[in-house]
């Protein structure tokens, strides 16, 4: 295993890393960006672009983390901006919504998202999140549960307090996983010719960018997809939240989704860090009437990326509100 993935598969196990792709600071065609004043006085980075503003069109972006930014996640959407408005945010302390340690928290985050929603006059939120953003979903449902509308997750976490899946093949899962991001990692660096102890900081950029897409998605020859990543990233953010999250907060997230009547759409790969082969979501989604599972075969956690046909089509489904 190559030092540079050593220390980025250990973050990605616990999605404290995301990828982000090379439009970086660059907004999208079209886009409009504005400050948003919570209720605490921190200004949080908004992004804003797609068809225009309605009620039932209107889709709140939550990217991962804890601590990445938002940009990473515009080309997942971008073919969908014909239908929707998507609004897009840092969270506090991410990229360009810094804000004090002290208030960092998903009890805050679940406030941020409340602010937000009422700026924007949304009665209720259609929210697509990815990877741990899913996690701020799950905390908004059960504070707020009569002001969500539907909720399309990609990549998301098991919820806690499902109950179902076992630990033993979790474990073995992630271990699998691990090697399988190494293998994958080694033989492209080696494609590239980047499997020397003597690389300029461009080379060592580059087999780092392999690194992260090794981990991230099922086609790691398209690392150069990848570009950003460490200055749009903020790993403090994540410590800060568990000491100031209680746990009663993160604890039994399943219960939101059970005794929700909101359309839960989860779209998944199954070569997906979160949950590697699918040891645990399929059965934690027979378990919730509400929620439908699509999976993606050979597509990792940034599944737009290895299959973009595929994931829109499964992301226009999940926010496709006259199916129901």
């Amino acid at each position: 295993m190559s030092r540079v993935f050593f220390r980025t598969s250990y973050v990605l196990l616990f999605l404290v890393g995301l990828v982000l792709p090379a439009d970086g600071q660059h907004l999208p065609d079209g886009a409009e960006d504005w400050y948003l004043e919570t209720s605490d006085g921190v200004d949080l980075f908004v992004v804003e672009f797609g068809a225009a503003a309605a009620p039932g069109d209107t889709v709140v972006v939550l990217h991962g983390g804890w601590g990445a930014e938002q940009s990473y996640l515009w080309s997942a959407v971008e073919p969908l901006t014909g239908q929707y408005h998507f609004v897009f945010y840092d969270q506090r302390g991410s990229l360009r919504s810094p804000a004090p340690d002290s208030t960092i928290s998903l009890q805050r985050f679940v406030s941020d998202l409340e602010d937000l929603r009422s700026e924007l006059g949304q009665e209720r939120l259609t929210i697509f999140a990815h990877s741990m953003g899913s996690r701020l979903a799950y905390a908004y449902l059960r504070k707020y549960p009569d002001r969500v509308r539907r909720l399309a997750l990609a990549g998301p976490l098991v919820p806690t307090g499902s109950g179902v899946g076992n630990k033993q093949k979790m474990r073995k899962a992630r271990k699998q996983f691990v090697q399988w991001a190494e293998k994958r990692e080694k033989a492209e660096v080696a494609e590239e010719g980047l499997d020397s102890d003597s690389l300029s900081d461009r080379e060592k950029t580059a087999r780092w960018r392999i690194g992260f897409a090794a981990g991230n998605i099922h086609h790691v020859e398209r690392w150069r997809q990848m570009k950003g990543g460490r200055a749009f990233y903020n790993g403090e953010i994540a410590e800060l939240i568990n000491e100031n999250t209680p746990d009663s907060l993160r604890a039994n997230q399943v219960k939101a989704l059970r005794t929700s009547e909101v359309p839960v759409r989860v779209i998944i790969g199954d070569h997906d860090l979160v949950d590697f082969g699918l040891v645990s979501w399929p059965a934690v989604a027979d378990t919730l009437r509400n929620v439908e599972m699509t999976t993606l075969e050979n597509a990792g956690h940034n599944a737009w990326v290895d299959h973009p046909g595929r994931f829109n089509d499964a992301l226009r489904r999940a926010l496709d509100s006259s199916a129901e």
